[in-house]
């Protein structure tokens, strides 16, 4: 049921107009992030962005664990504040160890990038998903992180950076599986 529900929404997704594009890359040592954004809709409140990402890790530790998600956010940027706020959630499905993990998380993202700077930027992401959104074998998921970002051009974006990415799961008395925890090195493509 989830699974057909995560897959509508992934076609959905792609049926809708695209304005613009980016593909965003993250490495670690032992896992790698992508995401595909597209910014669907232009309003007068913001832009509505579109994405979805998959996240692998090969760490021992949690036993080849992965994530995909699909988004949608609400996008809001000032001419006079050099700053870029996005707000919505994120379906996630996959597995945690040998756990079932599928949670509907809220939250955001912040990039801040002063002219001034010279192409540096601040920014940092979070998403909550409670346990009451949380289902198969999660009790709740915490995703967020927060990087160094560089603007090489106004169509490729290096970032340096540290996520986590945390399950608690209820069967068994398990607890917290951390997915991910550590820095990355990553790549963002405009186009």
């Amino acid at each position: 049921m989830h699974l057909r529900l995560f897959s509508f929404l992934l076609a959905a997704m792609f049926c809708v107009p695209a304005f613009a594009d980016s593909i965003m890359a993250q490495l670690s040592s032992q896992s790698a992030r992508f995401r595909y954004n597209t910014n669907s809709l232009g309003q007068s409140f913001g832009n509505l962005e579109s994405s979805v990402g998959f996240l692998y890790t090969d760490n021992s530790d949690v036993k080849n664990s992965y994530l995909a998600d699909i988004g949608a956010f609400v996008r809001g940027e000032s001419v006079e504040a050099p700053i870029i706020v996005s707000i919505g959630g994120r379906l996630y499905a996959g597995k945690a160890q040998d756990y079932t993990v599928y949670a509907l998380g809220l939250g955001g993202d912040v990039l801040l990038m002063p002219e001034s700077w010279g192409g540096f930027g601040l920014g940092a992401f979070f998403t909550i998903a409670p346990s009451v959104v949380s289902f198969g074998d999660a009790d709740g998921l915490l995703d967020y992180g927060a990087s160094l970002n560089f603007e090489v051009s106004p169509q490729a974006t290096v970032l340096v950076g540290y996520q986590k990415v945390e399950v608690d799961i209820n069967t068994n008395n398990v607890g917290t599986i951390n997915i991910d925890k550590r820095a990355f090195f990553g790549v963002q493509i405009k186009f």
